[in-house]
């Protein structure tokens, strides 16, 4: 994987080439990892909001660190909740 100069808002590693958000490898994959998971989570819960999704992943004994700490960043910078909620948006209409 071809990484920049530019380091992750997490963690600092380098940065993947093409991130958007700018995430390091690691939390690239558990950034794509959450979002692949919403649909299902939300047909589970029935109707379950990305909010609450990522609440309940952030509460969640199972959820692992990686993913925590996405979702913590998330929920705390409105410009990364609207642009996984671009993503979620996305992603249903590609599937």
């Amino acid at each position: 994987m071809k990484t920049s100069s530019e380091k992750c808002i997490i963690c600092g590693r380098n940065v993947e080439t093409g991130s958007k958000p700018s995430f390091c490898s690691l939390h690239l994959e558990a950034y794509r990892n959450i979002v692949r998971n919403y649909e299902a989570w939300r047909s589970a819960y029935g109707g379950l909001t990305p909010e609450e999704f990522l609440r309940r992943l952030e509460n969640n004994d199972y959820t692992g660190k990686w993913v925590k700490e996405v979702v913590r960043v998330m929920l705390s910078n409105h410009g990364l909740l609207q642009f996984f909620l671009n993503d979620l948006s996305y992603s249903s209409r590609r599937g």
